[in-house]
């Protein structure tokens, strides 16, 4: 993502179970977060998602992390968890695209 000709971030995504995409990792330069570019960057991703025809989008997040409640404030549901030993619970965050 670029804010003019300044690069201040970028998404990252996979398929889950080859078909429901799945952001592995939304990152903003620390000075650009908060200001609402992690939306518009979420916002055009899924748009993208929408256009190729997918229906729902996923992500996931560590219990101890902040990121759940960005997912959730953008619409995003808890729709399952993980949890490994020794490790926080993997909460898995769901979409369904209008």
């Amino acid at each position: 993502m670029r804010a003019g000709d300044v690069f201040i971030g970028w998404l990252r995504y996979n398929m889950f179970w080859d078909s429901i995409p799945f952001v592995n990792m939304l990152y903003l330069l620390k000075k650009y977060r908060r200001q609402g570019f992690g939306k518009k960057l979420l916002e055009y991703w899924e748009n993208e998602m929408m256009k190729n025809g997918c229906k729902i989008v996923m992500t996931s997040t560590l219990s101890n992390e902040k990121a759940q409640f960005f997912y959730r404030k953008n619409g995003y549901f808890d729709c399952g968890s993980l949890l490994l030993p020794g490790e926080p619970l993997e909460i898995i965050l769901m979409k369904t695209l209008i």
